[in-house]
């Protein structure tokens, strides 16, 4: 359940040969701010999808110089509707602008995320939750805001094999960045991030099994009690919905059965 994230400074990318390398998702820079566009976005995002890799596209917050809203606007303009089997729209928020603060950067970030979260459920009428992308220490410079705990986290700590979570996840997270500006990648022709996704299992527990639960109630899956803990009966339930759409039934929850249930 390996993946990898680009931007047009990263060099040519044959998608071809990172999906043969046995990585399974990657995600493109799209825009940043209001008026920066990733010049390679638009190769990218139609290739993915072609050579059957799990896409996903981010724009990089500006809190200071270009009004959230509209950066939401220019982002889902640019990526176009989103098609069943692509990841959530990625809000990469590391940066405090130049005469900047805390309080800016996370009322900023808030506006982009209802605007997108509104824009998704009017184009694909899904509850689809945006991903924060950050780093723990940044998420500490801002104060370690709690209002975000209810995005999936896209976390980029380095050299580590178990990421440090900000408090607010209570140790939960979607994927790991574990390294960056990596050479030799297979199929980039410059560097590239590398990243994990983080699997649910048997025996796993906390926020995200919770809505894994209420995800596997709501289409009939599950009749037992939303208590955060992936059981014997959690596992047979994703084993069905694994089976009815053609994947690995395995009972474990990795990115194709994430997207695949963020869809149905």
């Amino acid at each position: 359940m390996e993946g990898i994230d680009v931007y047009e400074k990263d060099g040519r990318v044959d998608w071809t040969a990172v999906k043969n390398s046995g990585k399974t998702f990657g995600f493109v820079k799209a825009t940043e701010g209001v008026t920066i566009k990733d010049s390679a976005f638009a190769h990218h995002w139609q290739t993915m999808k072609s050579v059957g890799i799990i896409r996903g596209a981010y724009h990089f917050l500006h809190s200071e110089t270009s009004d959230p809203v509209e950066q939401a606007k220019e982002f889902l303009k640019t990526v176009g509707k989103l098609e069943p089997g692509d990841l959530p729209p990625v809000l990469d928020v590391e940066i405090i602008d130049k005469g900047g603060n805390s309080q800016g950067v996370t009322n900023a970030a808030k506006q982009w995320l209802a605007e997108v979260e509104k824009t998704l459920l009017q184009q694909t009428q899904k509850p689809i939750k945006p991903i924060i992308y950050t780093f723990p220490n940044f998420w500490e410079e801002i104060g370690n805001p709690s209002d975000f705990a209810s995005y999936p986290l896209w976390i980029a700590n380095y050299k580590v094999k178990v990421p440090i979570i900000p408090g607010a996840w209570q140790g939960q997270y979607l994927i790991h960045q574990y390294a960056e500006n990596v050479s030799g990648v297979a199929g980039v022709n410059g560097v590239a991030d590398l990243n994990r996704f983080n699997a649910l299992q048997l025996e796993d527990s906390g926020l995200r099994v919770k809505q894994l639960q209420q995800q596997l109630k709501d289409i009939g899956l599950y009749t037992g009690a939303i208590d955060g803990h992936f059981s014997e009966s959690v596992k047979d339930g994703i084993v069905s919905f694994q089976t009815s759409k053609g994947l690995q039934a395995d009972g474990i929850v990795g990115i194709k059965t994430w997207v695949a249930l963020l869809w149905i």
